[in-house]
């Protein structure tokens, strides 16, 4: 009898003493499983955060290389301006200077114009023709070359009108006469020639006029 009370009680001991379950292990797995949700939730805002920046600075980026455009079309853009204002500061000083010259020129001119009829100044005449071939030949390597005045049609572009001649010579509207000479440097006149241009005789006037007349009547 009390052997079988001890049966009994070892199995209602056993049967008290927790045992190992199944719910256990699922709630670790399900732990686990939302954890790993929330990792993707955390992984996926990340990704978007991180697009978000990406997209901030490719914008940022696309204005620093508008800006740098920009800048060096300016930039290319002074570096022009600044070349033609110098270009015009060389060529307003060389003007200068071939001005000045032109006028040493039209002084030895006038002192061989004043010699030529004096033969005991010969080499005097001699000295000052060397140098005013020296001068031309200085202006001619610059490309400075008189301009041609006599018997030419009379050109405003390149004549300055002085007077107006009577000519027997040169028929009416032509240069007669060429006051003080004239110098171009290829296609820009640096002084215009003062020439006095031919006009036509006073009785030669009178007829054009009396033949108009008669044809009217």
């Amino acid at each position: 009898m009390s052997d079988d009370k001890e049966v009994n009680t070892e199995s209602t001991a056993d049967s008290e003493q927790p045992q190992p379950t199944a719910p256990a292990e699922e709630v670790a797995e399900a732990a686990a499983d939302e954890a790993a949700d929330e990792s993707d939730n955390g992984s996926e805002e990340a990704a978007a955060t991180e697009l978000t920046e990406a997209e901030k600075l490719a914008a940022h980026v696309e204005e620093l290389d508008d800006l740098l455009l920009r800048t060096v079309a300016e930039f290319d853009n002074y570096k022009k301006r600044t070349a033609r204002r110098f270009e015009e500061i060389v060529r307003g000083a060389n003007d200068q200077i071939l001005l000045e010259l032109l006028e040493v020129v039209d002084n030895f001119e006038r002192a061989l114009d004043r010699s030529n009829s004096q033969a005991d100044h010969a080499a005097y005449r001699e000295g000052m023709k060397l140098i005013h071939d020296q001068l031309t030949t200085l202006l001619s390597r610059h490309d400075v070359l008189p301009i041609e005045a006599v018997g030419k049609p009379f050109d405003p572009h390149l004549h300055e009108a002085v007077m107006q001649s009577e000519s027997d010579e040169y028929p009416e509207g032509t240069v007669a006469l060429e006051i003080g000479k004239g110098y171009r440097q290829g296609e820009r006149v640096l002084r215009h020639s003062k020439v006095g241009v031919a006009k036509a005789k006073l009785e030669e006037t009178d007829d054009k006029e009396n033949g108009t007349t008669e044809n009217d009547a």
